[in-house]
Order: structure tokens, then sequence, then C-alpha cells
């Protein structure tokens, strides 16, 4: 196949024109180029990937060729190379794109596989074979097996998604996506995949997940020390990954673990002349985060209100108005000063 042969079929392979024995054959390449183990490559190293990439294809290419033709048909080779190496790096580009995918479908490769999309403007569940169930938003996509292998659970995500998953210690389920691969035993989360710059993040409501990065994310293979550290969530708890780091924080809106386990209600958020050490001792165990303070004086304020039917953050809005103080979020722990 000589230069011209293969943009030609790049080409077509692009619009969707070519044949299935010729999308077989670019797959093929696709793939060769995805399995290449490419340890931190230096510029020089790309430059000379590059340059060879041809020669790799068509070794016909190599022959040398007299000086005068090379000088009439050089205008035309470097039009037609420019190509070549557009459609090499548009290639390299959608393989590094895919390459998370790529893997775990190459993981999975024996079980048959279910692709299932969101295409209306609402959420809507996704039953797996373990009664585990995924509410997809809108334009996700969900990869499963439509039975899992017999040591674990695995599924890939494109897109936002909440997950209930049904207990199995022996079956560990865990969820990928392009930056991030989740942990769980069995417990209930919410996972946001990186799009428009924006970072992924995984929220837990019940349980505990495990988030790692995505070692697959990229073509091109990360040395261990930019490997982000993985992070153990509760709930409550978020996690963000950005730029090879992964972070911890609480979600926008906590909400009482006695409501998020479906468990009655034994806490009461009516105070009266309470001081802040038996109040913040209230919220902490009712949401599961710990409230704290350097300035022990604030302890020993009191309040006296009704903060049933409001969320934490609203709750400590109230509280810290009647003392002058303020709140702010420091990690997975929320600390409470006073101003005056």
């Amino acid at each position: 196949m000589n230069q011209k042969s293969f943009y030609d079929l790049l080409t077509r392979y692009h619009e969707g024109n070519c044949t299935e024995a010729e999308k077989l054959w670019v797959d093929k390449w696709y793939h060769n180029l995805n399995s290449k183990s490419f340890e931190d490559l230096s510029d020089a190293a790309l430059d000379e990937m590059q340059q060879s990439i041809w020669q790799n294809i068509n070794p016909d290419a190599t022959q040398p060729v007299k000086n005068t033709k090379v000088k009439k048909l050089w205008p035309k080779f470097a039009i037609a190379a420019s190509f070549i190496v557009a459609f090499l790096i548009g290639g390299l580009y959608w393989a590094n794109k895919n390459n998370a995918e790529n893997a775990f479908m190459s993981d999975n490769e024996g079980l048959e596989l279910i692709s299932k999309t969101n295409d209306t403007n609402r959420p809507i569940i996704v039953s797996l074979s373990d009664e585990s169930k995924i509410t997809l938003d809108p334009k996700a996509n969900i990869i499963y097996p439509k039975d899992f292998a017999t040591d674990k659970r695995t599924v890939y995500l494109k897109g936002n998604a909440f997950f209930s998953v049904s207990k199995n210690p022996k079956r560990p389920f865990y969820v990928y996506n392009r930056t991030l691969v989740v942990r769980v035993l069995g417990t209930s989360f919410f996972v946001k995949s990186s799009v428009n710059q924006q970072p992924a993040q995984v929220s837990v409501r019940t349980g505990k997940v495990q988030v790692n990065e995505n070692e697959n994310c990229s073509l091109f293979r990360l040395s261990d020390k930019r490997v982000a550290r993985p992070i153990l969530l509760k709930p409550n708890q978020k996690g963000i990954y950005t730029d090879h780091n992964l972070s911890k924080t609480l979600v926008e809106h906590p909400i009482p673990l006695a409501v998020a386990y479906n468990m009655p209600n034994t806490v009461s958020y009516n105070f009266k002349e309470k001081n802040l050490k038996e109040i913040f001792s209230t919220l902490s165990e009712a949401y599961g985060i710990d409230i704290l303070t350097s300035q022990q004086d604030i302890l020993n304020y009191t309040f006296t209100g009704d903060l049933s039917n409001k969320g934490l953050y609203e709750q400590l809005d109230l509280i810290c108005g009647s003392i002058s103080g303020k709140y702010k979020i420091k990690g997975t722990s929320i600390m409470v000063s006073n101003t005056n």
C-alpha cells in the first residue's frame, strides 16, 4: 500500500465509507497503536516516532530514489506527507482519548457486553444482572456485561450516573471511566465524568468507595510518581480528580445518614438553650461530618431554634449568625470560628 492509498483509506474510514475488511484493517492498526507502551516519551522521541511511522507501515518506502526525481516530486510528497501526518496525529488522538475504553473492552473480551445510552431528556434506570441499578443521566452511556464474571463486576461509564450497588464482598464492583476507577462492595454513589474542562467527581451517599486514577487514561503510560494517590470516601464526601491528583471535600448537599440509609430518624433539630458543643455533636452524628473549632469558648454559647427541614449548611448559617461567627469547609470537616 502506497502513501496515497493509505491516505484515501484513512479518509474513507473517518467518513464511514470503507468496507468491513478495510475497517477491520484500520481498527487493527489503531489497536496496534493503542497496545504500545510509551514510557514518558521525550519530544525528541515523539519526533523520531512520527518520522518513522510511515516506514513501519510501508517498508518499501525506504528504498532509495534518484536525486533528480526527489527534487521534482518533493512538493507532491510534502503535501501527501502533511495529510498523512495529520491523520496519524488524529489516529493517535483517537487512540489516546479512547484508550481507557479500549482497555476495558479488552479486559472483558470473553463476556457479552451491552451498551446502553440514555437518549431521553430525563434520567433512566438500568438494571444489572446482580440486581444493582444505575440511574443514567441524559446523554450518558454505560457498557456492562450481560452476566458478570465470577470474581468481579465491572462497568464502563461515559457521562454521569448514580449507582446503587448490591452487596457481594466476594465480587467487588468497579466503575471505570476515562480518568477514574471506583471500587465498591455495596453502596450508593454518584459518578460525574470529566467534560468541558470540568473535573471528574465521585460523591458518596452510602457505604464507602475507593477511588483510583485510571492508569489507562492515556495511551502514553504514566510513571508511578505521576499517578494520583487513591482516596477512600465515606457518606457525604466527594472526590475530585484534576491533573493526576485526587482530593476530598464535602458534597454540595449533605443529607442525614438516616435518610440515606432509609432508617427511622431519631434526631431532633429543635434546640432550646442548647450549648453549641451539644448541637455540633448532634449534627456531626446525624451527617457523619466532623464539626470542629479551634476556639473552645464558642462551644459554651447557647442556641435556641428549630432547624428541622433545613439542610446542614443552612443550619450552620443560622447557628453561626446567632454568635456572629462563620464556618468553612476544610477537607471533609467543617471549621467554625467567631469573627468577634
